[in-house]
């Protein structure tokens, strides 16, 4: 859990030529969808030049095993009645939202771009694939307000002109610097009340940070201006959306590494309306003191703010989204679902998984998670994919990333 928000040092990614962006190649070569072939072309015209021309044939015929058993989703276990499909390939996907005119748009850190997915005849697969901008440093994190798009890189965030006709952004204009080397890199973003939020991660695993814009959630004004901390102590809080019920920002938090199997507890936090302290690096957990980090943590632990949900440790959660929609049974409705992206340190690997915790009708944890979706790691560790983003569709439908296989899935329900 070290770096959990890109993955540790397990996960192969490797920068263009690293073992994600071969497979994802050759399945992009393989996939037939009539209506991404033009699409998955233009990857082979990519891919070619990798390769001799004699190895390319029986690359693909290589790769047509392989191919069908990462298409086949038997493995992926949901409650009855759900079921689990393909909408899209992407590489590297991290963060999801809809467009104003309900396009699915993927930010996709590695590869330094941010895609548009339109499905116009709504048949749950994406038509194709189309670049909203590129050239980015590791964008991550999405937002649209008052009709511009707002992109979250490594170390800024800038606001774009959209173009819903042409699935375009235009026109960048940088609003604030983020710190932007070492440790967690992933930043997220969302606006709440007019007010633009921020989070970027801790630049170690446990340390007092030289940078109070570290660990934290920052809040600007729509243009950057006005910065100040918002939330502290939050180690990585990668996961941002807003509670519905309480109208108060709710964080994902990756807890510290090194305290063996089952500790610290994975969080989720309620900002509520004015932040504040959230623990880290002195505490974790209900207000438990870190005594491995330093002496002399009692008055810190007693003046933070406690979780409202605590996990498996190492389990890494990324992206949460609040479901209030009608698509899916009334148990499952006035949940917060999770993406558990898995550990990397852990002896027992865990995560790799979508959970979701049921909420009261004040939006308050009613017990703690429960898995939803399972089946991307087997009983011996050995991973099929690594969950990221979470986001509903105005259908109701979910839409889950998953940075590994480079793949977008859509979860309905029909019995």
């Amino acid at each position: 859990m070290a770096w959990p928000d890109r993955g540790g040092p397990e996960s192969g990614a490797g920068g263009n030529f690293g073992r994600n962006r071969y497979k994802n190649c050759c399945r992009g070569v393989l996939r037939t969808h009539p209506g991404v072939l033009g699409y998955h072309l233009s990857v082979m015209r990519r891919c070619t030049p990798l390769l001799f021309p004699s190895l390319f044939f029986l690359l693909l015929a290589a790769c047509t095993h392989a191919e069908n058993a990462d298409s086949d989703l038997n493995r992926l276990k949901l409650p009855e009645g759900f079921h689990i499909s393909v909408f899209a390939q992407a590489d590297s996907a991290r963060m999801m939202l809809f467009s104003p005119g309900g396009v699915l748009l993927v930010s996709q850190t590695d590869e330094g771009k941010v895609i548009a997915l339109p499905d116009p005849k709504r048949t749950g697969k994406a038509e194709r694939s189309a670049v909203v901008v590129d050239r980015l440093t590791e964008p991550h994190g999405l937002a649209f307000y008052q009709g511009k798009l707002y992109v979250a890189e490594n170390d800024k965030v800038r606001s774009y002109d959209w173009d819903e006709t042409n699935l375009r952004a235009t026109n960048p204009k940088l609003l604030t610097n983020l710190p932007g080397r070492g440790g967690h890199s992933t930043r997220t973003l969302l606006f709440h009340k007019d007010k633009m939020y921020v989070s970027v991660g801790s630049s170690c695993n446990v340390c007092i940070e030289k940078d109070a814009r570290r660990a934290a959630v920052m809040e600007f004004n729509p243009d950057g201006s006005g910065m100040k901390i918002f939330a502290k102590g939050l180690r990585n809080a990668v996961g941002m959306a807003v509670n519905p019920k309480t109208d108060t920002i709710w964080v994902t938090v990756n807890g510290r590494d090194n305290l063996g199997d089952n500790l610290p507890p994975e969080v989720i936090n309620d900002l509520g309306q004015n932040g504040g302290d959230f623990g880290w690096p002195y505490c974790y957990g209900d207000r438990i003191a870190d005594t491995n980090f330093t002496t002399g943590t009692g008055d810190h632990c007693k003046n933070m703010i406690p979780p409202k949900v605590q996990m498996q440790a190492h389990s890494a959660p990324l992206g949460l989204a609040f479901n209030e929609g009608t698509a899916f049974p009334a148990e499952y409705r006035n949940n917060i679902f999770v993406a558990f992206h898995g550990s990397w340190n852990r002896s027992l690997p865990t995560g790799d998984k979508v959970v979701r915790v049921k909420l009261d009708d004040r939006g308050q944890p009613v017990g703690g998670a429960q898995d939803f979706i399972t089946g991307w790691q087997d009983e011996r560790g050995k991973r099929s994919g690594r969950p990221v983003g979470i986001v509903f569709a105005a259908d109701g439908s979910m839409y889950v990333s998953d940075d590994q296989e480079g793949l977008i899935y859509r979860v309905t329900y029909q019995r």
